[in-house]
């Protein structure tokens, strides 16, 4: 459920990765395009009995549900395929699992892989880009977000379907806020800051601050501000980090300050289980964090049970450095990809069920029953999702800000191989800085050099 950013050893990758969206344009990109694989589309004419395929996702609570619903209104729609779910666990369980079926040989179909194993995957030759198969069925993205797109692109080639989209945001709870006599929804860190002063006054609890480096990066791009060297590794291979900003400094200052003050608590980040931050919500312990959009349906069912009487939930967008942004917050979550091994007819089936994920309606079914957001603009315009959003408006919340603010390389997300050890130096730094006592402008210098580091030497091992 969470783009987890963190723990999550990236073996394979790297190499020189650009965006073709905006003027993200590189010539990497048309000498791509120029050798694509062909996709065997024409490998379901004339199949005689359902092509059974198996699909590795990696969904929990409520986004299971709606991935099963989806699936199996697929299957009943049509007769050449049948699309087995097999949960995996985690995004890193799945990766895990992937990375192991290419000495093993085991690998379904398609398989749901989290954004920042792209250009892992890529690199592991084991995948048939999407660009071969919407090629070859004249698949339109003309209503995809582009920045989504951009994101999920490897040498201007759309070599994953982006399926499952999110964005962090800002949870929080409305009678908590109401009882210390906060009417402004906090739109930036600093007004965080202001807020958990006001809730700590009142005897509430105040901030869960989750050490997930997503954060910390999704800060950088609303600042336009790049986390590595080569435009974010996307005109040229990642070789040095660009952390030790005036945005970096200025974000870990404030959030030294807001521990130190006791307006914001450290939740250690243990994988996609881990949850006190929201949990923390419910039993009054916080009265606000920043989590996934994609927790936003389980959150909801949750809620329902009336469990929790005393939390009313509101959602905002995630809040941004500065209270005039320069970028735009970047995208996070999975794609669909395609085995390179599987057989002809399963590779076309599996592009048949990712075409139908990715179909307006089904877009729209999966935004309002899980807190991802529509990746189409027409999926957001239908009825289901017009409807649904005028009531739980907190789940309009992510499109739209993925709609807002330029599309530049900090907001299309970095592209590098390490992207786990560089994540661990973040929460390090973090954690050097909150336990440690450590200066911001110190924390941030040494993340950097740490960033620096690894991927120099990444970049020896991988050439």
């Amino acid at each position: 459920m969470t783009n987890k950013r963190f723990f999550a050893p990236v073996l394979l990758s790297l190499g020189l990765l650009a965006s073709s969206v905006s003027v993200l344009t590189t010539q990497g990109a048309v000498a791509g395009a120029a050798s694509l694989p062909k996709c065997p589309l024409s490998a379901l004419n004339n199949v005689t009995a359902p092509v059974q395929i198996d699909f590795w996702e990696s969904m929990p609570r409520a986004n299971a549900t709606e991935m099963t619903a989806l699936t199996d209104q697929f299957n009943a729609s049509q007769k050449k395929v049948h699309v087995n779910l097999v949960q995996q666990g985690t995004y890193d369980e799945t990766w895990a699992k992937w990375q192991a079926g290419l000495t093993t040989g085991q690998l379904p179909a398609m398989a749901m892989i989290e954004d920042i194993y792209q250009q892992g995957i890529v690199d592991s030759r084991s995948i048939l880009p999407v660009q071969s198969c919407e090629n070859a069925a004249k698949f339109s993205t003309a209503k995809f977000l582009p920045r989504i797109l951009a994101y999920f692109k490897i040498n201007g080639i759309q070599q994953g379907l982006p399926f499952n989209v999110s964005t962090p945001v800002l949870y929080y709870n409305k009678q908590a806020f109401q009882k210390a006599g906060i009417t402004a929804i906090p739109t930036t860190l600093a007004q965080v800051s202001a807020a958990a002063k006001k809730l700590k006054a009142a005897g509430l609890g105040a901030f869960a601050l989750k050490l997930d480096p997503w954060y910390e990066e999704s800060w950088l791009a609303t600042s336009n501000q790049l986390l590595v060297n080569n435009n974010n590794g996307r005109t040229g291979r990642a070789s040095a980090g660009t952390f030790n900003n005036s945005a970096s400094v200025g974000m870990y200052s404030t959030l030294n300050a807001m521990v130190k003050s006791g307006l914001a608590s450290t939740n250690p980040y243990l994988g996609s289980s881990a949850y006190d931050n929201l949990l923390g919500i419910g039993s009054g312990k916080y009265s606000m964090t920043i989590d996934t959009s994609a927790a936003l349906g389980t959150i909801s069912s949750v809620l329902s049970s009336g469990q929790y009487p005393n939390v009313t939930l509101g959602v905002a967008q995630f809040p941004s450095l500065t209270s005039s942004p320069k970028g735009a917050i970047e995208a996070g979550g999975a794609a669909l990809y395609i085995s390179k091994k599987a057989p002809a007819a399963q590779q076309a089936a599996a592009w048949t069920f990712m075409a139908f994920l990715d179909s307006a309606q089904s877009q729209a079914d999966w935004a309002v029953n899980t807190g991802y957001m529509p990746i189409r603009t027409d999926a957001a315009a239908l009825p289901t999702v017009t409807s649904y959003w005028a009531a739980n408006p907190g789940y309009a919340i992510s499109y739209n800000s993925m709609k807002q603010g330029p599309t530049t390389y900090a907001s299309t997300g970095a592209a590098l191989g390490p992207f786990g050890p560089v994540n661990n130096a973040i929460v390090t730094s973090l954690t050097s800085m909150f336990t440690g006592g450590a200066k911001p402008k110190t924390a941030v210098n040494s993340a950097n050099s740490s960033i620096s580091q690894i991927l120099q030497s990444y970049n020896s091992r991988v050439g």
